[in-house]
């Protein structure tokens, strides 16, 4: 009972914190959002409305301790862990003479089915703190992500269970047939069939059976196609069906969830460390921010990208390789572009040098049209022109 106090004044007192400081939070965000919109121009509605709704989501928001399927867990188990106690308190308070009473033996016996339930919910607390490992982290969350899986077999499972059960209630419940004398035993014998366990199949398949219709009691003889024809139905659609495609759902799951086992296991010991850190008292939050700041801001590390883990070995150099060819590739793609770059270089000197020459080309032509037609005019040549002196120098 102490232990069972204790931890529940722990919770109260993490589950105050977390309300006060989620309380905070959203007054000095309603406030920062209230701010804004009053510098929203009347033509931007929608910006106005994406503010308003963000508002309403804060105001409606739960605090971290409340989103945590954790917590509520603990709070299940010190509730159990408390009724256990006040059980087994009234049950040592009572006297011998009490042992002989009906009400005693069946007070007695919850208790002990109240003990075995709590010690299971207590060991499956432990998840809680190993959650934070690398090793053992990944399997905890696998196994809080199958619970949804499990919601979504069961309503697929229901639809075949529970017409099936009828179907043998009516058929084979009698008091005189094992494993079928009232409607919890053929429920159970049901679900036993999924897992090929014995179930009578040679007795349901030779019992006379009473058929009940309204007010009447008809008396049927054993039909074995019948029996086959229903014992067939629900191995395949229970066991070959249902139960695969429970396995394909938490295959999947597991997939998803191990892949990214590394950062898994790190989300969960960050949210681990938040939550500490928002549950601890203002003078030793300041000691741990200070003890952060001075000696592990910034964390220095030796780092040498030749230097890899064993166990990241092959991965490296795999990606190491990758990347060499990646910029070789580069590289001899550069050196071709600069050869390129330099065979248009000398191209353009070319082109330079035939556009002068056609230029000189261009005015000795003009010059000598502008010769013949002043001999033509006059009959005699004008003053040389100095690309037709040119011309002749170079031919003399």
């Amino acid at each position: 009972k102490a232990v069972v106090s204790t931890q529940s004044t722990g919770e109260l007192r993490d589950l105050y914190r977390s309300e006060t400081n989620h309380f905070r939070y959203k007054l000095w965000r309603v406030k920062q959002i209230d701010r804004d919109l009053e510098y929203v121009p009347p033509r931007l509605s929608e910006e106005r409305d994406y503010l308003l709704k963000q508002r309403g989501e804060i105001k409606t928001s739960k605090s971290r301790y409340m989103k945590d399927p954790w917590n509520w867990f603990d709070w299940l188990t010190y509730i159990l862990m408390f009724t256990t106690s006040v059980l087994v308190i009234i049950c040592l308070t009572q006297s011998d003479d009490m042992a002989s009473l009906k009400w005693f033996q069946d007070l007695a016996l919850w208790t002990s089915r109240s003990m075995c339930i709590t010690l299971l919910f207590i060991w499956i607390k432990l998840f809680k703190f190993v959650r934070v490992f690398a090793f053992l982290g990944p399997f905890v969350v696998i196994l809080t992500k199958i619970i949804n899986d499990i919601i979504k077999i069961a309503f697929v499972f229901v639809v075949f269970y529970i017409p099936t059960v009828a179907i043998y209630y009516q058929f084979y419940c009698d008091s005189n047939n094992d494993g079928y004398t009232n409607l919890r035993q053929t429920m159970f014998t049901v679900y036993r069939m999924l897992l090929v366990d014995d179930y009578g199949y040679e007795t349901i398949s030779e019992y006379e059976t009473t058929v009940k219709i309204g007010d009447k009691d008809i008396t049927v003889s054993p039909e074995i196609g019948w029996t086959d024809l229903i014992v067939a139905y629900w191995l395949f659609f229970g066991a070959i069906i249902v139960l695969n495609l429970f396995i394909a759902l938490m295959s999947d799951t597991f997939q998803r969830v191990y892949d990214n086992a590394c950062e898994v296991a790190l989300l969960e010991k960050a949210t681990i460390i938040d939550s500490i850190e928002e549950n601890l008292p203002p003078a030793k939050l300041t000691s741990f921010l200070r003890f952060i700041k001075t000696k592990c801001a910034p964390r220095q590390s030796y780092y040498d990208d030749d230097i890899v883990d064993e166990d990241e070995g092959s991965e490296m150099h795999k990606y190491t390789q990758q990347t060499f060819e990646v910029v070789r590739g580069m590289q001899g793609q550069f050196l071709q572009l600069a050869e390129q770059m330099e065979k248009i270089g000398g191209l353009n000197e070319q082109v330079e040098i035939q556009s002068k020459q056609i230029k000189d080309l261009r005015g000795m032509v003009k010059d000598l049209r502008t010769m013949v037609k002043e001999m033509r005019k006059g009959g005699r040549m004008g003053p040389p022109s100095p690309y037709a002196a040119a011309q002749t120098t170079g031919h003399g």
